[in-house]
């Protein structure tokens, strides 16, 4: 009786007294997503092509509500001029058309809610996408303009779907590649200044 009453003892004690914790460390998406949602300041940096024509829009974010964003394209002889141009500060948007006057209206969009973009859909949504489709697998690490990344793969039953690379130590992604899309980040959380446009009226 008292051997029972004591293995009883014993098994309930050590029910309820934790052990060594097994610790799963978070996924390298979730660590990227949890950075990018945290910082208050980045670049982000598109190329593709516009109506046939290769073009460049860097994207310029300081939360909570300003933000700068510049298209470039490029013409056949290979000269470079502006498409497009938005600057959002407080609450007002101003936008312009290649050189045309600069007009203003109340802002629409809130880039620091939505977080940075990838291409036409957010970062956040991006590497969702990603996850929910394949598997991801480390990769080499990269030097980039002074700084370096760890790429990391994301691959499906048909092949490589993508690839981030991601710096070890802040876990914020300085490229991301999804099919024919290219995107770079850069001067995360970095001191910006952004005004609105000169001459600009409401």
């Amino acid at each position: 009786m008292v051997l029972v009453i004591a293995y009883w003892w014993w098994s309930a004690h050590a029910r309820k007294t934790p052990g060594k914790q097994v610790f799963t460390p978070a996924s390298i998406v979730d660590q990227v997503e949890y950075a990018a949602a945290n910082a208050r300041s980045w670049r982000v940096t598109t190329v593709g092509t516009m109506q046939g024509r290769p073009f460049q829009s860097d994207q310029d974010v300081l939360c909570p509500s300003d933000s700068h964003t510049v298209t470039h394209v490029t013409d056949v002889a290979g000269a470079s001029s502006v498409a497009e141009e938005f600057i959002q500060t407080k609450d007002t948007l101003y936008a312009r058309e290649a050189n045309e006057a600069w007009q203003s209206q109340p802002k629409t969009a809130e880039p620091c809610r939505t977080g940075p973009m990838a291409g036409p859909a957010s970062l956040l949504d991006t590497l969702e996408n990603l996850k929910r489709q394949g598997i991801v697998r480390r990769g080499d690490l990269l030097g980039t303009a002074g700084a370096s990344c760890r790429v990391w793969d994301f691959y499906a039953a048909g092949g490589l779907l993508g690839s981030i690379c991601v710096d070890d130590e802040t876990h914020l992604p300085y490229d991301v590649k999804v099919g024919t899309l290219r995107v770079q980040y850069s001067n995360w959380n970095m001191p910006l200044i952004i005004e609105p446009p000169p001459g600009a009226t409401h």
